[in-house]
């Protein structure tokens, strides 16, 4: 066959997606052969149908010279042929032979597309299949293997069908995006012009009172050419108005239309995207099928909504959380066969997987009746691995109890396994929703089963933005990393352990200012007398964000950032607003990072605060001795002086950067740096070089005080002479 490279490699790819289609077919077929089919004529046709997927494969693979795929293929297609014709028995054994075959030809496919060796003996696969080794008796050495399925990229019509390549669609997709970011622009210009338009009315509106009152007010000696000139001028204002109001109705309509065929052709395109969630949950059947035989239990999965389509990339993501889940409800969940016989159960365990389709998301139940999640060894792992106190645990509702599953590192398996346990939890489930922008909730009843509920959107095309404020600029957090938003009033603010908190619902919610973990602000006191907050959530620990307003949540079309700015601290990306506005879109992981890692440089205090605040000077007061700050401390604060207090010179200096003082009382004698190299760098520096400084010191030489005046100190006490009175007093005359 004489095919240039560029035939063979479409060829190839419309061998794989026949290929994926026919396997599942076959391994569909032999495991509803296993399970047992009473009518006689379903099992022909069912008989039937699987030959011929065998035979189609053979032919296909033979015609592209995929000798290694075609040989398998013959062999299952004699097999068939013979079970059809009663010429062998169908049993377990045999069942395990064809699926293990069945499994090798991906891997075949793979090794023929890379010109690679294969990675399994193909002398060995094809005398295990040859009919006289068919026996009940025989040894075959079949090894099921965890193989994640090739989601193709066939996309069918209800008539027709064609296969198209998936990049394909994902060029037409990028080309939707940029309709979609013309037409947010036209529509930024057509807001533009409904403004120009209403300028134009107000305008006319004071020139028609003007040319008005001048008729009226007119003289009998003015010229006719000076009224002909005011009536050409109301002409063209009328006109003028007419025309915009024109074109500005005319742009609406035409915004509307697009705005309407632009979304209609969305949907369409979303549509192509979407293929039939059995791809995958038909594998998970004969996943979960070789892994009972592995632990000897009886287990039946039963499938509902596998019509439902959803996203291509979505349901790739789902593999691993599907996988996991199954794992553990085999491993942990579904008692043995034994066991639930001795407790009035089914011999055979179910998993029940139901898809649902709700407007734009896609819901996956995975039942299970078995043991259910024992809440009490759960409190004590949570005790043991010190996640909560049990003071906190008594308070906890039993769903919250339960939610201690998804964390990092939590397990109730008293041993490590290789089927489950291997320190890999359900954190891994929790994960890869998030990434996929969904969530999982659980539900248990002990003795009776489990239910995850797995929540994720249609299509991972489309996204919503958050639009906040922040110093005048427009920026964007994605909506699913977000938990809620709402306005608050400051004196929820409280000091937790050094850190500012909000109260929300009773908990105190760690309080950080987003423009300062974006740097975009100078450090200081905010003040604010109602707090605008966004709240986000990342391993279980909340985070409040404080923006200048939150502008509201729209559909965004998130753009890469070109050279050189693709890697931005921070940032995601840009999408395009109204009037051509760029809003930059923030990552949320990197904010919530940065908030766990490093402590707010600014802080809001209410308005009463900031009141009190200018009616009592700020006093920072630094001195090594406990005894001594203190005492200084409640002086001060006797008289209503606000006071911080420092333990040396450089502490003193990295406190005077964050916050605004009034004076400083310093020590002369302190580790690291002392009272007079304090005293010297407020003195010399731009900034602080007027603010007023008091040494107290029981050094009293005339060297020591000259060494005071020499470094700029306004006071100096000597501590024998120290009274509270004189300290207030020279306080009281330098602020």
């Amino acid at each position: 066959m004489g095919l240039d490279q560029d035939q063979m490699k479409q060829l190839l790819v419309m061998f794989r997606a026949e290929l994926d289609e026919q396997t599942q077919l076959i391994t569909n077929g032999l495991l509803k052969l296993e399970k047992g089919i009473k009518d006689a004529n379903e099992k022909s046709n069912l008989l039937e149908s699987i030959f011929r997927a065998a035979h189609n494969i053979k032919g296909a693979s033979r015609g592209l010279g995929i000798e290694v795929i075609g040989d398998i293929a013959h062999h299952l297609e004699t097999i068939f042929f013979k079970i059809k014709n009663n010429s062998i028995a169908m049993t377990k054994q045999l069942i395990d032979l064809c699926l293990n075959a069945v499994d090798k030809m991906p891997i075949a496919l793979k090794s023929f597309t890379d010109e690679t060796p294969l990675n399994f003996d193909l002398n060995t696969l094809l005398k295990q299949l040859e009919l006289d080794q068919l026996n009940e008796s025989a040894e075959l050495s079949v090894n099921p293997k965890e193989v994640k399925p090739v989601l193709g990229s066939e996309v069918k019509g209800t008539d027709e069908s064609v296969r198209i390549p998936i990049n394909k669609i994902d060029k037409v997709f990028a080309l939707l995006e940029e309709i979609q970011i013309n037409k947010i622009a036209i529509d930024g210009n057509n807001t533009e012009m409904n403004q120009l338009s209403t300028k134009i009315s107000e305008f006319y509106s004071l020139w028609k009172q003007l040319y008005d009152n001048s008729k009226v007010n007119k003289k009998n000696d003015y010229h006719d050419m000076t009224t002909r000139t005011y009536e050409s001028a109301n002409d063209f204002v009328i006109n003028t108005l007419h025309a915009a109001q024109h074109l500005q109705k005319s742009m609406q309509t035409q915004l509307s239309s697009l705005d309407i065929l632009a979304n209609s052709l969305q949907d369409e395109i979303r549509m192509l995207r979407l293929i039939p969630a059995s791809n995958l949950l038909h594998y998970l059947t004969r996943y979960a099928r070789d892994l009972t035989h592995e632990l000897n239990k009886e287990v039946e999965v039963i499938i509902h909504g596998e019509d439902v389509r959803m996203d291509r990339l979505i349901l790739s993501g789902l593999y691993d959380p599907l996988i996991h889940l199954i794992r553990n409800a085999i491993d942990h969940g579904i008692e043995s066969p034994q066991i639930r016989e001795s407790i009035g159960k089914p011999k055979s365990g179910r998993i029940k997987i139901d898809v649902i389709a709700e407007a734009n998301k896609i819901h996956m139940m995975i039942s299970d009746d078995g043991a259910g999640i024992d809440i009490q060894k759960i409190k004590k792992v949570i005790e043991e691995k010190k996640f909560a106190s049990p003071t906190e645990i008594e308070k906890m509702t039993e769903q919250e109890i339960i939610d201690f599953i998804f964390r990092s590192g939590f397990s109730t398996k008293p041993i490590i396994t290789d089927v489950s346990g291997r320190g890999v939890g359900l954190d891994v489930v929790k994960a890869n929703l998030t990434d996929l922008k969904g969530n999982v909730s659980v539900t248990t009843k002990l003795g009776k089963g489990t239910t995850f509920v797995l929540t994720v959107p249609l299509t991972l095309s489309s996204e919503r933005g958050l639009l906040i404020k922040l110093n005048d600029q427009i920026y964007v957090i994605p909506s699913h990393a977000i938990k809620s938003v709402l306005i608050t009033e400051s004196n929820n603010i409280s000091e937790v352990e050094g850190s500012q908190t909000v109260m929300i619902n009773d908990q105190p919610i760690p309080l950080r200012l987003l423009s300062d973990i974006l740097s975009l602000q100078t450090q200081g006191l905010i003040k604010k007398d109602k707090l605008s907050l966004v709240i986000m959530e990342k391993e279980w620990q909340k985070i409040a964000f404080v923006v200048d307003e939150i502008v509201g949540e729209r559909e965004i079309v998130i753009k890469p950032l070109k050279p050189p700015l693709m890697k931005i601290e921070y940032i995601d990306g840009g999408t395009l607003l109204e009037q051509n506005q760029l809003a930059l879109v923030l990552n949320p992981n990197d904010l919530l990072n940065q908030a766990y890692q490093t402590r707010v440089n600014q802080r809001l205090v209410t308005h009463e605060e900031s009141l009190h605040i200018k009616s009592k000077p700020h006093i920072l007061v630094v001195d090594d001795s406990i005894t001594t700050r203190t005492l200084e401390k409640n002086i001060l604060e006797s008289k209503n002086y606000q006071v911080t207090v420092a333990v040396n010179g450089k502490e003193a200096w990295e406190i005077l950067q964050k916050q605004s003082f009034s004076l400083i009382v310093t020590d002369v004698s302190m580790p690291v740096m002392d009272g007079f190299t304090l005293t010297e760098k407020i003195k010399k520096s731009d900034k602080w070089h007027d603010l007023p400084v008091i040494i107290v010191t029981s050094l009293g030489s005339d060297s020591e005080k000259a060494r005071g005046v020499e470094v700029g100190a306004n006071a100096y006490i000597v501590k024998n002479e120290f009274e509270s009175g004189v300290l207030l007093d020279i306080v009281e005359q330098l602020v």
